[in-house]
């Protein structure tokens, strides 16, 4: 998964600033996809995909967008693999910490844990958020 590529072809819907929005059709792979964390639901036949554009694509133009498998797998372990180690972690240190209501104070420790890890990747991961985009590899003309 690591090394692995996905490819994908869309429509180029919005293009601004080397960011574009790709708009991707539903196949029958997308319940199965594992970069389903980078697609947003259109509607019931279609999904867009924010990219970045080294190309400078125009709104209309059928472009090839390339999903590296390390950016899928660091992206599911800020999303589901910090919150939980810290989660646990805060568990474990509340549990040795805490004399009464083990239990409760551990649980409320650790997802006070959770809640500055989101707030601290909400206002200082933004700026890296760019390196994390899918790319756009191929632009034809228009339809």
């Amino acid at each position: 998964m690591y090394n692995e590529e996905l490819v994908e072809e869309g429509i180029v819907k919005l293009s601004n600033n080397g960011i574009a929005e790709v708009i991707i059709s539903n196949s029958g792979h997308c319940e199965e996809c594992s970069a389903k964390i980078y697609c947003k639901p259109g509607n019931s036949s279609e999904r867009t995909l924010i990219v970045r554009d080294p190309f400078g694509a125009k709104a209309g133009d059928k472009v090839r967008v390339v999903i590296k498998g390390s950016k899928i797998l660091s992206a599911s372990f800020l999303i589901y693999g910090i919150p939980l180690i810290l989660l646990l972690l805060g568990i474990f240190i509340g549990y040795y910490i805490f004399n009464e209501n083990k239990e409760l104070y551990s649980t409320l420790l650790g997802f006070s844990f959770i809640i500055f890890y989101s707030i601290f990747s909400l206002l200082f991961l933004k700026k890296h958020k760019l390196s994390s985009y899918p790319e756009i590899t191929f632009v034809s003309s228009k339809l």
